[in-house]
């Protein structure tokens, strides 16, 4: 899969990033847009090679994950990163979704499919609204935060650390030592690779090409595509 500007890559903190080589992080660095989802922004492999994240995506910024990964509440409030969070949170962010059962074609809305992947990802697949009232909001925003406004409208999405090995819900180094929710119990775990299917599905609907690119990864219910050999430091 090509990654360039059209291509938004998601990076999640599951523990096969700390796989991922210099290299690897030199292809992403082409993408349109890289995304934190949760623990990824103080993930060890992420800092130490300087990861410049579009955007910082946490639904819970607010309600745990702070407790949970040591340095996150620091490193969200610092981040350069446009932040993005649920609606009705208190976390401070630029943008606030609103988690829907379904896709959601609503600018502001992003699929609760059990993960903030998939919230972000749809979200990030909707393009911003163009009323003059809306690009008034977002500039005021961007003014305020003294952040630019990132691009949107996503038609294709790579997601990187998405490992959903069932059982295993580590995180990559720096991430948190908490354990992902999809690892409580294999009901759990079929519940969340089903909401990525119909996460997919909904996608390719719409003209969206959806792939996970993890190494190693446990989920089956969406497309995944090998890395180059170069991508992945030696065992």
């Amino acid at each position: 899969m090509l990654i360039d500007n059209q291509t938004a890559v998601l990076v999640c903190a599951g523990p096969s990033l700390d796989r991922l080589s210099p290299l690897a992080w030199k292809a992403i660095e082409q993408a349109g847009a890289i995304v934190s989802v949760n623990g990824s922004l103080v993930a060890r492999t992420c800092l130490q090679n300087r990861v410049r994240f579009t955007y910082a995506a946490a639904m819970d910024a607010a309600t745990g994950l702070v407790d949970r990964v040591p340095g996150f509440a620091d490193a969200w409030n610092q981040t350069p990163a446009w932040r993005v969070s649920a609606h009705g949170t208190t976390a401070v962010a630029e943008s606030y979704v609103k988690e829907v059962e379904w896709w959601g074609d609503d600018p502001d809305e992003g699929y609760v499919g059990g993960s903030t992947a998939m919230v972000v990802g749809n979200w990030l697949c909707n393009p911003w609204p163009d009323d003059p009232l809306s690009r008034a909001e977002r500039t005021a925003i961007a003014k305020r935060s003294a952040k630019a406004i990132p691009q949107r409208g996503f038609k294709r999405l790579a997601y990187m650390g998405l490992d959903m090995v069932p059982g295993q819900g580590g995180h990559a180094t720096g991430a948190g030592v908490h354990a992902s929710g999809f690892s409580e119990s294999l009901a759990r775990y079929h519940i969340v690779c089903s909401g990525w299917r119909l996460f997919f599905l909904e996608a390719r609907e719409r003209g969206i090409r959806v792939v996970n690119l993890t190494p190693g990864t446990g989920l089956m219910r969406v497309p995944r595509l090998e890395v180059p050999d170069e991508w992945l430091e030696p065992p």
